[in-house]
């Protein structure tokens, strides 16, 4: 079974519900103002709070929960940790990045935009980062808006500053839609470090005998601590300008951001306010069109019978590494070849973190390749036709 929502995914892997078990399973993210995480020192969340349920029930094999992260990926700028929350409401350390144990019932794979999370247990999970330096950034996500017709001289543009995960972004897009707003750029990436200082913003390069802004400062400020160790899930500043004639129709400016004493971005922005810039209802709102749970064999990529005929392929350590550890070594898995050889079938937890990667977008043939590759003739089954599936 696959359950996935934007930004994150549950994967239940053939067997793991016992044989006459029948489970209604859940997957939500939860809103940050209605959990409180705590977060201490140089702390901040990185993922989206995610819950999977119910929780306490029995599983025969762990299932994979993908959700993104905003770090920037790099494991020497931080201590990560996946944070569990009990029945009594707290929460709790389950497991240090890096420090895994294969027998722990949790294990991770941190990749650049996503972690996935082996586990044992269904509940409430969350990835938090500790900065070990101040090299350590968040990816933040910038997006402008404006309103979609303007009939007055002022005209104002919302710029929302939050972590680079796609459900804080769907939820914007929705709101700004039900506030009738419109794209007016693409959304830009920005690393926010651990450096203590703001993040300001500014609207510069206006043609004067047009446009003028009535901010009294030269820039706006969203405090460090609001992005680092906030709770609301975003935060925006708006820039109000304004017009010398009903007439001018055509906006070109530049917008910085810049962390102070840091290095900064600038960004080119050139549109017409009386025309739709990008319609709310484009490719960034765009949820996939299927329900949002796959059971039984269309939720996986690879047939079941086939699975089965690889696993007792590749199970077998073979004398010259034609087994699982090849396999994992051409997928690029090998980093956590301990944890694989943990497990009574290694090869099938391969092919389920696999499938938990290519959801959506896995090419079957390619895998048929990597199986040529390592030199079994199981690698033909993959041309059965689905009628032996």
């Amino acid at each position: 079974m696959f359950s996935f929502l934007k930004g994150i995914s549950l994967l239940i892997p053939p067997e793991s519900i016992p044989r006459g078990k029948i489970y209604e399973i859940y997957l939500t993210v939860q809103r940050k103002e209605d959990i409180r995480l705590p977060l201490a020192g140089c702390q901040t969340l990185l993922s989206p709070v995610v819950s999977c349920g119910p929780p306490g029930v029995v599983l025969t094999r762990p299932v994979i929960l993908s959700m993104d992260h905003c770090s920037d990926a790099c494991p020497e700028n931080w201590a990560v940790r996946l944070k569990k929350q009990n029945y009594e409401g707290t929460w709790e350390d389950v497991l240090l990045m890096g420090e895994e144990h294969p027998s722990d019932p949790y294990y991770c794979q941190l990749e650049a935009e996503t972690c996935r999370v082996f586990s044992e247990q269904m509940g409430r999970f969350a990835l938090v980062g500790e900065s070990l330096h101040m090299g350590a950034a968040k990816r933040l996500r910038l997006v402008l808006f404006s309103d979609a017709y303007c009939t007055t001289l002022e005209y104002n543009i919302r710029v929302y500053c939050m972590d680079d995960t796609q459900d804080v972004f769907k939820e914007v897009m929705q709101m700004e839609r039900q506030l009738g707003g419109r794209l007016i750029d693409e959304p830009h990436l920005l690393l926010f470090k651990d450096s203590y200082h703001n993040l300001r913003l500014s609207i510069h390069d206006m043609p004067q005998a047009h446009w003028r802004s009535k901010l009294l400062a030269g820039y706006q400020e969203i405090p460090f601590y609001h992005i680092w160790n906030g709770s609301q899930r975003y935060l925006h500043c708006t820039f109000t300008l304004e017009r010398l004639s009903l007439a001018t129709c055509q906006l070109s400016c530049q917008l910085c951001v810049w962390q102070v004493e840091g290095e900064g971005q600038s960004f080119g922005l050139d549109f017409n306010i009386a025309k739709d810039k990008r319609a709310i209802d484009s490719e960034f709102l765009l949820m996939d069109s299927s329900s949002t749970a796959l059971a039984g064999p269309s939720a996986f990529q690879i047939p079941y019978l086939i699975r089965q005929k690889i696993c007792s392929s590749l199970d077998t350590p073979c004398p010259n590494g034609a087994d699982w550890r090849m396999l994992a070594q051409r997928l690029k898995l090998d980093r956590h070849m301990s944890f694989f050889a943990s497990n009574a079938s290694p090869t099938s937890v391969i092919l389920d973190l696999w499938e938990a990667q290519h959801f959506h977008s896995g090419n079957i043939n390619q895998l048929a390749t990597v199986m040529a590759d390592i030199g079994k003739q199981e690698a033909m089954i993959f041309l059965v036709s689905d009628g032996e599936c």
